[in-house]
């Protein structure tokens, strides 16, 4: 944790560079959900007071990240069924009307590239080192897609989202193979090649719905194993 906090440079305030650390640790599963958030424990690690840890704390419980307890303090957010249901519900409205708003726009020279990068995981294993790898892809695939929409805060919106979606994925990536998720992305490519909105929409729709499933799937099993 210190690594990163200081590989974040001297550019950020003390909040954001909490804010960012704690925020990437949560999202790569170093903080897992649950997991209690000591100040003076993280006040060590970064080498900084608690105020900016705080305050940093409160800015990640109004994305989803920390939920705050009064007088107990805060603990990375729990993440329910219902939260994915309702993050891909705004997910899969949000990007199609991005794609549709950039066809013709959008880069297949750029997409192929990535492709091309996606097919190097469909025999790999799925550990943490590997899902970071696959999820940077993931985000640069989706940028393509909706990064000439012409339309500023649905782009912002989407990034904002996208955070959201990575810690959902990250967790639930580990569950399964990459195999199906690369299909899903090539065949993205290969729908946007024929300059076929509908198809295209549907290969992405597809892809989301597959991305909820195993997302869902990951929860159940917290369930069952808790029970």
């Amino acid at each position: 944790m210190k690594e990163y906090f200081e590989d974040l440079g001297s550019y950020l305030s003390l909040k954001d560079r909490a804010y960012q650390n704690i925020k990437f640790q949560i999202i790569i599963g170093t903080l897992k959900p649950g997991t209690r958030l000591l100040e003076e424990e993280l006040s060590k690690a970064m080498n900084i007071s608690r105020a900016p840890i705080r305050e940093a704390f409160s800015k990640l419980e109004k994305e989803g990240f920390v939920t705050i307890i009064p007088r107990k303090g805060a603990a990375v957010a729990k993440i329910t069924a219902q939260a994915i249901e309702d993050i891909f519900e705004i997910r899969e409205s949000l990007e199609s009307l991005a794609v549709k708003k950039s066809i013709g726009e959008i880069s297949i020279e750029k997409l192929e590239k990535v492709g091309d990068g996606f097919k190097k995981f469909i025999n790999k294993p799925t550990n943490a080192e590997n899902c970071i790898q696959y999820l940077a892809l993931d985000k640069k695939f989706h940028d393509l897609l909706s990064q000439n929409c012409g339309n500023k805060k649905l782009i912002e919106l989407l990034a904002n989202l996208q955070e959201q979606i990575h810690w959902l994925r990250n967790i639930s990536l580990k569950g399964i193979t990459f195999s199906g998720s690369v299909k899903e992305h090539l065949a993205i490519i290969e729908a946007l090649k024929k300059n076929d909105i509908k198809l295209v929409i549907k290969a992405l729709l597809l892809h989301l719905e597959r991305a909820k499933r195993s997302s869902l799937g990951e929860i159940n099993s917290w369930s069952n194993i808790s029970k």
